[in-house]
């Protein structure tokens, strides 16, 4: 009995201190239990970059991305920048919050109301007026979470939220901004007139927030034209567009570098031209964040490609954002996906991917 109770008090020590080691090093606890892969993204790059004149928008995206780095301190600056080389802090975004994924930058809580004002003037320069309205929607979403999370390790409150740069802004040479933290990360490679947004991760948690008076969902427009993409099909098209009976998660989410998707669903060629222009407003409904210059180029490039794109669904119709959909064209992949069932719809993730176009990998890598 004796040694019974030694085996039993040396069980419970081991767990105790397993417990305090996952406290205090939450990034393994979600390794282990979340599957999250922090592995750094793999780019070779170019020893030299042969960057196009910059355009107007490229200018202005520059003159106001050293503003707001003028308007930091020494150790806010030295926080904020890396060099453009640095695929560790490349991969430093996540769905996940800091504490159970590393961030690199300078911290949103640390900065002046002044400051804030440079770091708002910058996502209003790479970003539409809808595209900065989601981040502002999602930091409301943010604060209305548990502060400090599970034993205060789950860092929760949009003053968990970080900008960077890697490299410096120019218009001569590469360079990206990232900003988000739980639920949100715009990295956004420059490169002379061009700017990869690859990869987005949008959605939020909680999707339904009051801000300024109003009752607003999150994802309303991108799943209200997903919904009625699939009302706009004929009972056959609807079979295809039906790849299951329950959600799924994201495919190409973080730490899915290189990673590729076989196109599923209804193809656009089967589509007729007013469903053509359905499955054109979901698209639309999350390139639609980024500024009107890059949206009007990538649209292009979407709209010439309709033909061979595929929509397909995962869940139940009628309730929106209660099913996960995914958009796959050649260039480009959209993917959207409920995390909570079906019955609460109140916490989603979404990614967008450019194919082959990853952090701008397309215009920077080595052959």
């Amino acid at each position: 009995m004796r040694r019974l109770l030694i085996y039993l008090l040396g069980a419970v020590i081991v767990v105790a201190a397993m417990f305090v080691y996952l406290l205090l090093r939450p990034d393994i606890g979600a390794r282990i239990f979340f599957g999250v892969d922090p592995s750094p993204v793999a780019i070779s790059f170019k020893h030299t970059y042969d960057v196009p004149a910059a355009d107007p928008k490229t200018e202005a995206i520059v003159t106001t991305a050293q503003l707001f780095l003028d308007s930091l301190d020494d150790d806010q600056r030295e926080a904020a920048t890396y060099r453009f080389t640095d695929n560790k802090q490349r991969s430093n975004w996540s769905n996940f919050p800091e504490g159970m994924v590393p961030r690199g930058g300078v911290k949103l809580g640390a900065l002046s109301a002044g400051q804030r004002v440079h770091l708002d003037k910058l996502l209003r320069e790479f970003l539409s007026e809808d595209g900065a309205r989601n981040v502002t929607y999602q930091l409301a979403a943010e604060d209305l979470l548990v502060p400090g999370g599970l034993f205060g390790v789950m860092k929760y409150g949009s003053e968990h939220y970080y900008a960077a740069f890697l490299g410096e802004p120019s218009t001569t040479e590469p360079w990206m901004f990232q900003f988000g933290g739980h639920h949100l990360a715009i990295n956004a490679t420059v490169f002379g007139p061009n700017v990869s947004f690859s990869p987005m991760l949008t959605g939020g948690q909680p999707l339904h927030v009051r801000l300024d008076g109003e009752d607003t969902f999150i994802v309303q427009r991108e799943t209200a034209a997903a919904q009625a993409f699939m009302d706009s099909l004929t009972d056959e098209q609807t079979r295809q567009a039906i790849r299951a009976e329950e959600p799924i998660d994201l495919v190409l989410g973080p730490g899915k570098y290189g990673a590729t998707v076989a196109p599923e669903g209804v193809k656009g060629s089967e589509l007729t031209a007013p469903q053509r222009t359905l499955l054109l407003e979901v698209i639309a409904a999350r390139l639609g964040f980024v500024n009107e210059d890059d949206h009007a180029e990538k649209m292009e490039a979407v709209v010439a490609e309709i033909e061979d794109t595929y929509f397909g669904w995962w869940g139940r119709q009628g309730v929106l954002g209660a099913a996960s959909f995914r958009v796959t064209s050649p260039s480009m992949v959209i993917e959207y996906a409920v995390q909570n069932g079906e019955e609460t719809v109140d916490h989603a993730h979404g990614i967008y991917r450019e194919i082959g176009n990853d952090y701008g990998s397309a215009w920077i890598g080595a052959d």
